[in-house]
């Protein structure tokens, strides 16, 4: 499949501190693709580097074969950010939903929203609703525009159970409309159950990728620490050796 982003080689830096060593990613239409590693890994900057909200300092990224910003402002990108939302307690959703969405009235018959289930919500102010509501209207909010390119930062936060499910089948209904998905999480089971594949970033670098089909729960979790422990490891052991 042609990729509709692509990175390679993505090194970025903060004076001489290394945050990304080199990554390589390709995400085709019609993909969900995870990223998953300990905190201060490096997945909040590649979020951005995607967004064209950092440059990488060496390397090159692509969006439908242009840059991250120019792509972003030309034909947008569905972003869900970890903890958005501030600064719209006093607005409602139908309000917020209006930027997004020409036809209000379809909105009860969309099937993202009517999986979402936020028809009951569009109109009481932000400030009333639990986290989770929120959390579903702001799903609502990245996912209706129906752009290709879609990038999700812990988008479980705050979500239950029953609404991690829900949120599984809209991506995999954007997915099959033939969006590019990736998913940036800490919760291993939820990126299981909706993504073809997992790339384990620690310390800046991607060091496993992960088919998660199959695979229990339990397999994946120890994969997950092995790799994790055995970056850092490596890591350790090259700054006794320097």
């Amino acid at each position: 499949m042609d990729a509709l982003v692509e990175a390679r080689g993505v090194q970025h830096a903060i004076g001489t501190r290394a945050i990304l060593t080199g990554l390589a990613l390709s995400i085709a239409r019609g993909e969900v693709v995870g990223v998953v590693g300990p905190n201060g890994a490096g997945k909040s900057t590649l979020g951005r580097l995607l967004l064209g909200f950092l440059s990488p300092t060496s390397g090159t990224i692509t969006i439908g074969g242009t840059d991250p910003m120019t792509y972003r402002r030309t034909h947008g990108v569905g972003f869900l950010h970890e903890d958005g939302g501030r600064g719209w307690e006093h607005a409602t959703p139908r309000a917020l939903l209006a930027l997004h969405v020409d036809d209000l009235g379809a909105l009860t018959r969309d099937p993202i929203c009517r999986t979402l289930g936020i028809a009951n919500h569009l109109d009481r102010r932000v400030a009333t609703l639990s986290k989770g509501q929120w959390r579903a209207c702001q799903l609502a909010m990245m996912l209706l525009p129906r752009t290709a390119f879609l990038l999700l930062d812990e988008p479980e936060a705050g979500l239950d159970p029953g609404a991690q499910g829900r949120l599984h089948e809209v991506l995999a209904m954007r997915a099959a409309a033939g969006a590019a998905i990736l998913v940036l999480s800490h919760h291993l089971d939820s990126l299981a159950s909706v993504t073809q594949r997992i790339h384990l970033l620690v310390r800046g670098g991607f060091h496993d990728q992960i088919d998660p089909t199959g695979m229990s729960l339990s397999a994946l979790r120890a994969r997950y620490i092995r790799g994790v422990d055995a970056t850092l490891a490596h890591h350790v052991m090259r700054g006794r050796a320097a």
